[in-house]
């Protein structure tokens, strides 16, 4: 069954970057990944493919401002990467804002996220920082596994803090997300940082080269500049959502065995068993 990750956190953290190298990580089986951002304030398409042109016609913002979305209409707004097909983009293009089309409206975003599903073995939600876009808040909804990226610093921390009361309700499911340092530094105070707001679960530290991917526009080969502790925590998270198939699987087996089980039953309980008489014949005899 698909699964959706959903990746939320504070600004300048490395959400974007990380999305990028988990949509690797998952397609190396030549499974298939969605990777979806709902900024209009910060248009991706043209970050991902700074070498591609993509215009309005396959933006995002033509989908959530449907009518009604299927997955036709996700499908045919997916841009996917030219030297790696395992991997497609949605997101806003190069010269889009915040006022290009009507403001989404969150059921829109659930049809979105829910499309997108049936047709990827994993779908990938890149969230801005900000909770007044109804794409962060949907997308945290919706995800099977929420991954929280936070710098390591005051602003990091505070930012958190400021967004808890906004995720307080039940369906956010906030304190089973995974809480990951972004662009980690060796003077940054991650024990303390860390107590503040319970712990982390692991490190996604800066690099040069991944950096520099970033900024030449090739975000999608910074896996293989990933050091050990960022692959470490990359590796949380694959063996959670291996955990989360194998529960799934061990369900279904489960589920089927019942039902074949309670099928012979009603088998047995349907037939009508042969008696014989005290004679051992299948039927009486007649008087004469």
């Amino acid at each position: 069954m698909s699964k959706t990750i959903t990746v939320w956190g504070s600004p300048g953290s490395g959400k974007s970057m990380f999305c990028c190298i988990l949509a690797k990580a998952l397609t190396r089986d030549k499974r298939k990944a969605i990777i979806i951002s709902g900024e209009p304030g910060i248009p991706m398409l043209p970050v991902w493919l700074p070498e591609q042109i993509t215009t309005a016609a396959v933006s995002i913002g033509q989908v959530l401002t449907s009518v009604e979305i299927d997955t036709s209409l996700v499908a045919g707004h997916v841009t996917v990467l030219k030297n790696y097909p395992y991997i497609g983009l949605m997101g806003y293009c190069a010269g889009e804002n915040p006022l290009s089309y009507p403001e989404a409206d969150y059921q829109m975003v659930l049809q979105l996220i829910s499309s997108a599903k049936k047709l990827v073995d994993y779908v990938i939600l890149d969230c801005g920082s900000a909770m007044t876009n109804v794409f962060t808040p949907a997308a945290i909804e919706s995800g099977d596994l929420v991954v929280r990226i936070v710098t390591p610093d005051l602003k990091g921390i505070n930012y958190l803090k400021a967004h808890q009361p906004l995720l307080a309700d039940g369906r956010f499911h906030y304190h089973e997300h995974m809480t990951f340092a972004g662009m980690a530094r060796p003077f940054h105070a991650f024990d303390e940082m860390g107590y503040i707001i319970g712990g982390f679960d692991g490190l996604l530290p800066y690099g040069k080269e991944i950096d520099r991917c970033a900024t030449e526009g090739g975000m999608f080969r910074a896996i293989k500049y990933c050091n050990s502790k960022y692959t470490a925590s990359l590796n949380k998270i694959l063996d959670a959502l291996e955990k989360m198939e194998l529960a799934e699987r061990q369900e279904e087996e489960a589920y089927e065995a019942e039902y074949e089980d309670s099928k012979y039953g009603e088998a047995e309980y349907g037939q009508e068993p042969y008696e014989d008489d005290e004679d051992g014949y299948g039927e009486a005899d007649s008087d004469e």
